[in-house]
């Protein structure tokens, strides 16, 4: 039996999950850090961002312009402000979460399917794939919220 089927990872921001799920999307490739990849980027990547809506892609964009974007998912649900999931290029699957509590909005990143996969490649997921983005995420959040006040 397999150590790991599923991760999920949990931070709190002090923004409205309207917000959350902005930044989370439409900001990924501030708050992403490349050079520590938890999407196992294939080559050094200029760019990743997320296409909205159900079958938009999450992709990284190559550093040589002559190179086309790289698919590293694809958008099953998407549901603002309350929801994200795609399916990434391993065919797992990843749901983030955007609820609502006092003084912000708990974001949950589920990761689905590392059964699926080798036992070396789930452990260091679930070890520091989705704990060290959501921690960035978290940590850009915070770092803005500073910023702004």
């Amino acid at each position: 039996m397999k150590a790991f089927a599923a991760v999920r990872s949990t931070v709190t921001v002090p923004i409205a999950p309207a917000r959350a799920f902005d930044v989370f999307t439409g900001e990924i490739d501030t708050w992403y850090r490349r050079g520590s990849s938890a999407l196992h980027a294939a080559a050094p990547s200029a760019g990743l961002r997320i296409e909205p809506g159900v079958g938009g892609r999450l992709v990284e964009v190559p550093c040589d312009p002559a190179e086309p974007p790289r698919e590293r998912g694809r958008i099953t649900a998407w549901d603002p402000p309350a929801r994200l999931v795609f399916v990434d290029h391993r065919d797992t699957e990843v749901e983030v979460r955007f609820e609502a509590i006092d003084g912000g909005t708990r974001v949950t990143l589920e990761h689905r399917g590392l059964d699926r996969l080798p036992d070396e490649v789930a452990a260091r997921l679930a070890r520091y794939g989705w704990q060290r983005l959501a921690g960035w995420f978290e940590s850009y959040v915070h770092t803005r919220s500073e910023e702004s006040s």
